[in-house]
């Protein structure tokens, strides 16, 4: 996957807050990517509203590197696409983000790959937009849509991490409790309820009801074993509730 992240470059032109720079490079950080490059940037590896945003992500902004112009930062890029919001003649097929990372993901093993963010203000120029690709386009509710510079930085990375299948083993369930387990504390459950005289015949309806609660969890071992010993607990203090409990001396 390292190898995957290292071949994806960030670049952003002419930016023109340094807390948007701090910002983009910790969302890099937490999505796993490492390399900005700017053009024509405002003055931000000292400054301090970067470095606030930027927190403990100042390694991205000591690797950064600066160009005087686009075409010098794609200089050894081989694919280009362009985050933009602004149809027109020079910019037409669209691509979602989450297709953009796909498309990434599968040739970043090969390719430098960079992804393109124009000015906060004014995007790119129609010059810069005929470096493209591929063009961007992320959806809004609203009919003019101005993401920040950072959140449409941390929009893309984002996917761009999905896509690697690295989220999906972090989120991996923990191993359910076997079968018989389930099987097990459903008897145990229904044992206690008829001990406590629940009139209900075997196999009937909150008997089946109980199994199919139990069927749509995720319990683990350890998570049945809680419930096996809060109905021993039960069935004890209903053996014992006529028997005289000596007084704590």
């Amino acid at each position: 996957m390292e190898k995957i992240l290292d071949n994806i470059f960030i670049v952003l032109v002419e930016p023109k807050n340094p807390g948007n720079i701090g910002a983009v490079a910790r969302a890099m950080k937490n999505m796993g990517i490492g390399n900005l490059r700017l053009v024509n940037p405002v003055g931000y590896k000292d400054h301090e509203e970067q470095k606030k945003l930027g927190y403990r992500s100042q390694e991205i902004i000591e690797r950064s590197r600066e160009f005087g112009s686009l075409s010098d930062a794609l200089g050894d890029i081989s694919l280009v696409f362009l985050a933009t919001t602004r149809k027109g003649k020079w910019k037409k097929d669209f691509i979602l983000p989450s297709r953009a990372a796909e498309m990434i993901i599968e040739r970043s093993g090969k390719e430098k790959i960079a992804v393109v963010f124009g000015r906060e203000d004014s995007g790119v120029t129609i010059d810069e937009s005929q470096m493209a690709n591929y063009f961007i386009r992320i959806p809004s509710a609203v009919n003019y849509p101005s993401l920040n510079l950072a959140q449409a930085v941390m929009l893309m990375v984002y996917e761009i991490y999905i896509h690697t299948g690295a989220a999906a083993m972090d989120l991996a369930f923990p191993k359910r409790a076997e079968k018989n387990k389930y099987d097990r504390l459903a008897e145990n459950i229904w044992s206690l309820m008829k001990s406590l005289d629940f009139r209900e015949e075997d196999r009937g309806l909150f008997h089946r009801s109980l199994r199919r609660a139990l069927n749509r969890t995720h319990w683990t071992n350890a998570d049945i074993a809680v419930f096996d010993r809060a109905c021993k607990q039960v069935r004890w203090f209903i053996e014992n509730r006529n028997q005289k409990i000596p007084e704590a001396k």
